[in-house]
């Protein structure tokens, strides 16, 4: 059978998965100049019980459960109702990769009839729906990751990894996992199989990726949390353009076993898998959940490091002293990173972070470290050491051909060092840079008035505001976190406006693609996009950096209109 032949067989599928009265017509589908936001388009078609259950936190459907208002039945049959929808919606919108509604219904009547007969919930996270990222290996399912070839799979028990295994003990309830980039290492989502997945805020731009399914799901509100990914910001990169929170946790904090990868046996700059959700609380509860059950014992390559419930506080604590700042927070802010000026909706952002830390009385200073260009160059040499190779197999296999923002890596033996000195040399020079990353911050207290070291640092995920499917390219912003293996946490802070983001014309390109970047962005064209920034800890600070993520959260709310 040839690749085409293969891929609308797994296409038409997913589509017969979903029960014929959830199905929409041509007619029911609103074209994009009709309506380029389509974030709640879906409630048309649900009852209002369905509305109560998807619009609420992971935390309020919890509760609900426990306390027997809403049936583990209800919930779920409601998230299977609206990411039905959002599948179909979002430009006919290829944002799910696998589903299993059936499965899932009769996980939460299994789960329901537990708690009837025991008085009590299973775990934690009895009965509450979770999406997961394509690269995670469920029982039954397919783990393709827009690879042709890589469909015809089912996983069996034993492929899944810790994290998959935790959920289900916890009580979590499996019913879809979601779409992403040939290859998992763009900055959008398109394959040959499922497509491209759009931007349900902004139905001409990209929901971005790896995890863009994931990102387009969940502004859908189609899940109440899902699980992604980042090797590069393929967490934060979704969050950012679709109005979403995102963790990167340092590599060993949380379990990343159970993904397939077209990065086998890299022994530096691995990937690793952080929670994602609508609301930031979700991601603490996530990963509070899942260190309690762990980890380290089923894992080898996750640290013993339970959750820090004292970290989050005393960052908390440090949030809200009245009429005392020497003991506040210190916050920086790299506005730019000297190579690519972010788009005038990301640098309104940043304005609108720093203003609103400074009306709070928390101490600002401008960051200006190692150019992060370095460190993205560092980490794509690195990666590419074994993802070309790797993308030609899997894309020769099938006979399809590569995505065109793969086709360099496809294409260009170049990308690979020739040697394994070359490789360990790039890996000298990468810890030769981090070194120098860490001299920058620890002498950050010689620039701060209260002589305090900066707590976390403020900066752009992308230059832009989503993006225009096919011109995802710059990922200096976001890789270096990954480069440096870094906490940090991607938070929404406004939306693209054609009134207050106007064009910048006259100003001297930083770079070539600085000149190449300035050009994509149209007034118009970008209007309503969200925009998202991310605050970046060192390593192994996740509960602190959830906690600059909370104080961030809360000065904006303050600053803005009542």
């Amino acid at each position: 059978m040839e690749w085409e032949e293969i891929a609308a067989a797994k296409k038409t599928s997913l589509l017969d998965l979903i029960p014929p009265p959830w199905r929409l017509s041509p007619a029911e589908l609103p074209s994009v100049a009709s309506l380029r936001n389509v974030t709640e388009y879906a409630c048309n078609f649900l009852n209002w019980l369905e509305i109560e259950i998807t619009n609420s936190s992971s935390t309020n459907i919890l509760d609900k459960i426990r306390s027997r208002e809403w049936t583990s039945v209800e919930v779920t049959r409601a998230f299977c109702h609206r990411a039905s929808l959002a599948h179909q919606l979002v430009k006919w919108t290829n944002c799910l990769s696998e589903i299993c509604f059936l499965a899932a219904q009769r996980r939460a009547q299994f789960l329901d009839e537990y708690l009837a007969t025991n008085g009590r919930t299973i775990g934690p996270l009895h009965g509450l729906p979770v999406s997961l990222k394509d690269r995670f290996n469920i029982e039954g399912l397919e783990s393709a990751c827009g690879y042709a070839s890589w469909l015809g799979e089912k996983k069996d028990s034993a492929s899944e990894g810790t994290l998959v295994k935790a959920l289900r003990q916890m009580g979590a309830v499996f019913f879809v996992k979601t779409n992403v980039p040939m290859s998992m290492l763009m900055g959008e989502t398109s394959n040959n199989i499922i497509g491209v997945t759009i931007n349900p805020y902004n139905r001409e731009l990209s929901a971005g990726g790896a995890s863009g399914g994931e990102g387009a799901l969940l502004a859908m509100k189609g899940s109440p949390v899902g699980w992604g990914s980042d090797i590069a910001g393929s967490v934060r990169i979704p969050c950012s353009f679709n109005n979403l929170y995102g963790l990167r946790p340092s590599f060993g904090r949380l379990p990343a076993s159970g993904l397939v990868t077209s990065l086998p046996g890299l022994p530096v700059a691995d990937s690793v898998v952080g929670p994602m959700s609508q609301d930031l609380h979700s991601l603490s509860v996530m990963t509070e959940a899942m260190l309690d059950v762990s980890p380290w014992q089923e894992d080898i390559d996750v640290i013993e490091m339970p959750w820090r419930e004292e970290v989050l506080q005393a960052t908390r604590n440090r949030s809200c002293i009245p009429g005392e700042r020497n003991g506040r927070l210190v916050f920086a802010i790299l506005a730019c990173d000297y190579t690519v000026n972010p788009h005038p909706p990301v640098q309104r952002a940043v304005k609108m972070v720093r203003q609103a830390l400074l009306d709070q009385g928390y101490e600002v200073v401008d960051w200006d470290p190692p150019h992060h260009s370095i460190a993205a160059d560092l980490l794509f040499r690195i990666l590419g050491s074994t993802a070309g190779q790797e993308i030609r197999r899997a894309v020769d296999a099938s006979g399809e051909p590569p995505m065109q923002q793969m086709q360099s890596w496809y294409d260009d033996l170049e990308t690979e060092p020739s040697s394994t000195a070359d490789f360990w040399d790039l890996c000298r020079r990468r810890k030769l840079y981090r070194e120098a990353y860490n001299s920058y911050w620890q002498s950050s207290r010689e620039r701060t008035n209260s002589k305090r070291y900066v707590d976390g640092v403020i900066m752009p995920v992308a230059p832009s505001a989503a993006v225009e499917p096919g011109l995802s390219g710059y990922y200096a912003y976001s890789g270096i976190v990954n480069l440096l293996d870094y906490t940090a946490v991607s938070f929404p802070v406004t939306f693209a406006d054609k009134d207050q983001d106007r064009q910048r014309n006259g100003l001297e390109p930083l770079s070539e693609a600085d000149e190449v970047i300035a050009r994509m962005y149209r007034k118009d064209f970008f209007h309503g996009a969200p925009v998202g920034l991310q605050v970046m800890g060192r390593r192994f600070q996740e509960e602190k950096v959830l906690g600059l993520a909370e104080a961030i959260e809360n000065a904006l709310q303050e600053a803005r209109p009542a």
